[in-house]
């Protein structure tokens, strides 16, 4: 599925008129999300651009993350070895914990936009860096 952008342009305020909400991201679910969130979950909407050739480097999340490619391909490499490749409009799910550790690459010649959306415990960072799984180090 390679579309343009599904982000609209900020709608124009019309006195009187019923407000409009303005679309970050809009993507297609395609693995069942289960998600229960305790009281005091930290909730968070985030906007990534990474340039290409540009990378995010191996972390992983203290909560669950659902998030949207806005525009270009997003190419993530997941602890096992897999390759994860989600074009725009397309929808991921993040692993939680340690043991989900990953990294997002941008390996096409556009830009590459992700809307976020993090539940998290209260006081736990957007994400914790972490090493390379044992497959990934040369020695």
């Amino acid at each position: 599925m390679n579309r343009s952008s599904p982000v609209e342009a900020r709608p124009i305020a019309v006195p009187g008129a019923e407000p409009a909400p303005t679309l970050l991201a809009d993507g297609l679910l395609t693995e069942r999300l289960a998600l229960a969130a305790p009281e005091n979950t930290r909730v968070v909407v985030a906007d990534y651009e990474i340039p290409p050739g540009h990378s995010l480097p191996w972390h992983y999340h203290e909560g669950r993350v659902v998030a949207v490619v806005t525009a270009g391909v997003l190419t993530r490499t997941l602890a096992d070895g897999s390759e994860c490749v989600t074009p725009t409009g397309g929808c991921i799910v993040e692993p939680v914990g340690p043991q989900g550790v990953h990294m997002a690459e941008n390996r096409e010649p556009e830009p590459l936009r992700i809307c976020a959306l993090f539940f998290l415990p209260r006081d736990s960072p957007l994400s914790t860096r972490a090493d390379p799984p044992d497959r990934f180090v040369h020695r």
